[in-house]
Formats: structure tokens, sequence, C-alpha cells
């Protein structure tokens, strides 16, 4: 069986191995990138480049050729995933199948954080936050003198984004005498962003919503034939994360995956105001840090989604439902 990871991010090297430990010299892994020295590719039997600046329906057709010169038997894709389901059929022709489930309706909307809390603010409204989506900077303006008086602060991002590359918070605090000493990270004051949105020509929209200053939540899930497999992993403000069964909060995921519908890993994030959840988004595949849930869970989520998807089962029980902390270190490899 040979399965291949596009352009994934650096932890994909743990999924990999997690993937080899679960099925043992039965899979080989191919890997490509636009980035040669991306660390997952020692993880990878084979690894090959890719190319960085393409169109979407262009590096669908390369993926296809892609497929078809390596003889993949599952694509299991990250860059570019809704485009590449959107051609499923196609790569079924080819013998190949993708590692992403769900209808691909559903996939859009999750693609789209407006569609996304529209879908769900009828069916989960306790949890889904109030936002304002705005398409001009005139609109941002109005958006955000109206949303400033119900909170502490405001923030905003693009309604279609990856890694929150776009997130930021509206805080003029960076300004004051405590700059001297604080990172302003993902903060910007009220001039900077209008200065930046003046050039911006919202084909994208952006959505503006009150800043949660809450706990930040990423909970790994995967449907199997013994039932749903949820790890939630609270972030600190520290070098490391908890992993802490709540019960409101499994039972929110398992509501959650029960409606989508999605037999493949996916990543659902939330974040807290007090003791209030608030949905984030929703990725319909595996996470950056599953790596970390797995391990103090003790768990192979990836593992067992693999083995399912390959028409196995894996026998898996929680060890323990308690609190466990987790933290990692950067480990050097040579590349060469």
């Amino acid at each position: 069986m040979r399965i291949w990871f596009n352009h994934w991010f650096s932890t994909a090297y743990h999924l990999i191995n997690m993937m080899k430990a679960a099925c043992p010299d039965e899979l080989t892994f191919i890997g490509s990138s636009y980035n040669m020295y991306a660390i997952y590719r020692q993880a990878c039997d084979e690894f090959f480049a890719e190319p960085e600046k393409i169109g979407e329906a262009e590096y669908v057709n390369f993926c296809l050729d892609f497929c078809k010169a390596h003889q993949i038997d599952l694509f299991v894709p990250r860059r570019n995933l809704t485009a590449l389901t959107r051609a499923r059929d196609r790569f079924s022709a080819a013998g190949v199948r993708l590692f992403a489930d769900g209808s691909q309706e559903m996939l859009e909307i999750l693609d789209d954080k407006k569609a996304t809390y529209d879908f769900f603010r009828p069916l989960i409204p306790e949890y889904v936050p109030q936002i304002r989506i705005v398409h001009s900077l005139a609109e941002f303006d109005a958006a955000y003198n109206e949303l400033k008086d119900q909170c502490t602060r405001v923030c905003y991002k693009l309604t279609v984004d990856e890694g929150a590359r776009s997130f930021r918070v509206i805080d003029d605090r960076i300004e004051s005498l405590r700059g001297v000493m604080e990172k302003p990270g993902t903060k910007i004051t009220l001039e900077a962003a209008r200065t930046v949105l003046a050039q911006y020509d919202f084909s994208i929209p952006m959505m503006l919503m009150p800043y949660l200053s809450g706990v930040e939540v990423s909970v790994d899930c995967v449907q199997t034939k013994k039932g749903p497999m949820i790890i939630p992993r609270y972030k600190t403000s520290k070098r490391y994360s908890e992993i802490i069964f709540d019960e409101e909060m499994m039972a929110l995921c398992e509501k959650i995956m029960g409606i989508l519908n999605i037999k493949t890993p996916m990543n659902i994030q939330f974040k807290m105001e007090k003791d209030q959840f608030f949905l984030l988004e929703i990725n319909p595949r595996m996470s950056g840090g599953m790596q970390l849930s797995c391990l103090a869970a003790g768990l192979n989520l990836p593992g067992a989604a693999i083995r399912e998807w390959l028409g196995g089962e894996m026998d898996w029980h929680y060890p323990e439902r308690k609190k466990r902390k987790v933290a990692h270190i950067e480990t050097p490899i040579c590349l060469d």
C-alpha cells in the first residue's frame, strides 16, 4: 500500500510514524513538498518536490499525474484539500482513494468560517459566537464600533484562512509602556489595522467578533467501529497542554461528529470565555498537534484511522480518563 502525503505540516513526521506503528511492514509512505527540507521527509520512504506557485486547477492535475506516476493507492491531502475532494471521482477513476471523507457540500461549508457558523448556529446555538461579516473598510469600522462596547477586545480574520494567518486582535495597549517588555504577537492597533485594510480588496470577506480571552481547546477526533475516539487538548499559556476528558466537551464533540458524518480524522477547535465553550473552526483533517494529544491520552488516533480505512480494525480503549499534562521539546536533526 503506497500512501502519499502532499505538502503537510512538519508534524506529519509523527503522524506517519504512528501509522507505521499501527501497520508495521504494510505501508510505504511517499511525501512531497515545495520545501525539500521538510522534516517529515525523514519519516517517508520516498520524497519528491512539488510546485510552490500553482493554481488550484493546475495543482489538481499535478496531483493526478503524480498519483499515476508513483502508483499511489491512498492520498492523504492537506494542501488544497477542498479542491482535491471536488475531483474525488477523477482520483477514483485512476484507482486512488482519498483519505478525506464527508459530503462535498459539508467540506465546502467547513472551508468557510461564516458558512460553518451559519450551519451550526441553529444546531448548537449556545456554542456559536456572535460575528459580523464585512466587505469594505466602512463596514469594518461600523462592525468594530458596534462590537467594541460589548466586549473587552475585538478580533478579526478572513472567512477563508488556514493556520490563523490573518487572525489579529485589536489592542491599542501595545503602544503603551507595557509594549517595552511584551511582544505584540497577533495584536495590532486599530489605526494600523485600518491602514492595512484600506489596501485590501475584501475579495475574501473579513469576520469580526469579540475576542475570547479563555483557554483554546483543540480536539482530535475520529469515528471508529468501537465508537468515537475523542481527545480534547487544552492549551495553556505555558509550554504544556492538558488533556481533559470533560463530559460536556466530549458530548458536544460527539454530537458534532454525528452531524458531520465524517469517518476520517478531524480537528474541532474551541475557545473559552470564562466557563463557556465557543466553536472556532473545524478542520476535516489531522491536526498539527495530534501527536501531543495521542501521547498524553495513550491512543494512536491516526493508526486506528488508517487501519479502518484499509478495512481492518484496532482494538482501543481510553486507558484512564484523567487529566494529563503534555509538552514537547525541539530535537535537533541533521537534514543532510
